[in-house]
């Protein structure tokens, strides 16, 4: 007799829903209070967590279960939204120190690892259109 293969779960399988969202304003509440990210992210989407903070998580949750592997009906363009904020590597290490630190609080250390992890990988496509903008402006 064989035994079905067991199908494999998603990252956003094993974090959910909730925690994911739980996750994304913690984070932007530490990144809002942070002396170097905070100025970037009040200065285009206003004061945490009112403004434009619960439309702008919408579509980073939608982006983020896409990326985890689950139900997502992201459409947006990440390199260009970030281009033109005049941030630069400093920036991109403090987001990455603050989500490591979110993650580890809030997740158990694999879904924490893996979520850091995914977050590295875009870097580079984020610092690019950054770059550029700055070039061409």
């Amino acid at each position: 007799m064989t035994v079905p293969p067991v199908p494999a779960t998603s990252l956003f399988d094993q974090v959910g829903s909730e925690r994911l969202r739980q996750v994304l304003w913690a984070f932007y509440a530490r990144v809002t209070a942070d002396e170097t990210l905070g100025p970037v992210f009040t200065r285009r989407i206003g004061p945490f967590p009112q403004a434009g903070w619960s439309l702008h998580l919408a579509r980073l949750e939608g982006f983020w279960r896409a990326v985890m592997g689950g139900p997502g009906a992201y459409r947006g363009r990440p390199g260009p939204a970030h281009s033109g904020l005049g941030i630069e590597p400093a920036h991109f290490d403090r987001w990455l120190a603050l989500w490591d630190a979110t993650l580890r609080d809030l997740l158990p250390p694999p879904e924490a690892s893996a979520l850091l992890a995914l977050a590295q990988r875009m870097r580079p496509n984020l610092e690019r259109f950054s770059a550029l903008a700055e070039r061409l402006s």
